[in-house]
């Protein structure tokens, strides 16, 4: 595996909920907000925020089907994966896009969380 600058590293395991969360990079929460998720580079789930209304879903992605009935989300930022199997970990990563407002251009932030999924304990190796 590549070497990844990681922002956060999880352990869970398998069968077990998986937390992937990025909600301070959408705060302040005052326009237009738009975060997809991506699993090693492939898109995972999508969440836009439009007039403090939460739409979610997963994309038409091999990344998106395979979580389609597993990911869900009740705030913008934040994506339950449950329960996470055997072989999806890897590095997970939010890009959050917001509108700016008045002379304010689109911000846009990053994070990367590196996942260990352990089928029994998990290690520091």
């Amino acid at each position: 595996m590549n070497a990844v600058d990681t922002d956060e590293v999880q352990a869970v395991f398998a069968g077990a909920a998986l937390w992937l969360d990025c909600t301070l990079l959408v705060q302040p929460v005052d326009s237009l907000v738009q975060v997809s998720w991506t699993r090693d580079n492939e898109l995972l789930y999508y969440q836009y925020l439009v007039n403090d209304r939460l739409v979610s879903y997963p994309p038409n992605t091999t990344a998106g089907v395979m979580f389609h009935a597993r990911a869900s989300s009740q705030t913008v930022g934040q994506v339950t994966v449950w329960p996470v199997a055997p072989g999806e970990g890897g590095v997970y990563s939010c890009h959050v896009v917001m509108s700016g407002t008045g002379d304010a251009s689109n911000v846009e932030r990053h994070k990367t969380i590196t996942v260990f999924v352990c089928e029994s304990l998990c290690s520091s190796q």
